[in-house]
């Protein structure tokens, strides 16, 4: 056996990746490692990709050993066979370690970056068109809406202010917090015309972006904040109904967000996977491409 192991190379390349596969269609699959917080769901579809290349490579190079012996050190090929036969699993074990292929890591390397929704979920579920909001009135208290103008970091007595100058109604109580002012993170003109143009229920605040698999990947699928960059926006979108506003309120500074829910109150984050059969996303909805998402978001990992 030390022979045999004398032999080998030091590393073997078993398969090479080509710089166009990569892991753009796999979007359902990325999703679910990020649920699971771990990369096994990506290591299953890599094995059923190349496993059979994988075992070509390695036959090959069992095949090469056995004619070194029999070629170039005089051993009789049935008993170069029958030492083979016997200590198959110990070869190729040995065979195994000196893999210095990484089909996974080249892989996501060569993947685009994904578009991604932060969506603020609440205690109060989620808002609904103007239409609907608007025919009691906006109230902040105890409400969707209020828990979206204090994400926001809005003075909801401004955001009362607004609305009236619009004609719309209110309700209850909107206190005047002004320690907010000059810290929103959108403006008030902006949060106004997101409002109008909600067009369908069960609305999510939505803060959209782009992210790196090579980056989720090396987090190991875990990480507990986010930083979306000033520039990039938010609005309300419907994962449900496939409707939402405009997504054009503009961030006026860079904002961490915690991913973490507690009585069905904080923020997850999501692909937002047109190819879904489960929930429409923004690029099927509104029909843009990935630029629409802004810049890529930084993850602050666990």
């Amino acid at each position: 056996m030390d022979f045999v192991k004398s032999l080998m190379e030091p590393s073997y390349t078993w398969v090479w990746v080509d710089y166009r596969d990569n892991l753009d269609n796999c979007r359902d699959t990325i999703q679910k490692c990020l649920e699971e917080r771990n990369c096994e769901r990506l290591l299953e579809k890599v094995d059923e990709w190349y496993s059979d290349a994988e075992w070509e490579a390695v036959r090959d190079i069992v095949a090469k050993l056995k004619d070194e012996c029999i070629s170039s050190h005089d051993f009789g090929k049935e008993a170069v066979e029958q030492f083979f036969g016997e200590y198959e699993y110990e070869i190729r074990e040995e065979i195994y370690s000196r893999n210095s292929s990484d089909i996974l890591k080249e892989l996501v390397k060569n993947t685009d970056d994904i578009p991604v929704r932060v969506e603020m979920l609440s205690d109060y579920d989620c808002i609904n068109s103007n239409w609907l909001e608007s025919q009691d009135g906006y109230r902040y208290e105890e409400s969707y809406f209020g828990d979206m103008v204090d994400a926001l970091n809005l003075n909801p007595a401004r955001v009362k202010k607004t609305l009236k100058e619009k004609g719309y109604k209110t309700c209850g109580r909107f206190p005047d917090k002004k320690h907010r002012d000059g810290k929103e993170q959108v403006s008030y003109g902006q949060f106004y015309q997101e409002l109008i143009n909600s067009c369908c229920g069960a609305n999510l605040l939505t803060y959209i972006g782009k992210v790196s698999l090579e980056e989720l990947y090396d987090t190991g699928f875990s990480f507990k904040e986010v930083i979306i960059p000033k520039g990039n926006c938010c609005g309300l979108f419907s994962s449900m109904y496939g409707g939402g506003s405009l997504l054009e309120m503009e961030l006026r500074e860079d904002i961490r967000l915690r991913l973490e829910v507690k009585d069905y109150h904080g923020f997850r984050f999501r692909l937002d996977n047109e190819r879904s059969t489960y929930e429409c996303s923004i690029k099927r909805v509104y029909g843009v491409c990935d630029s629409f998402f802004g810049e890529k978001i930084s993850l602050v990992a666990s």
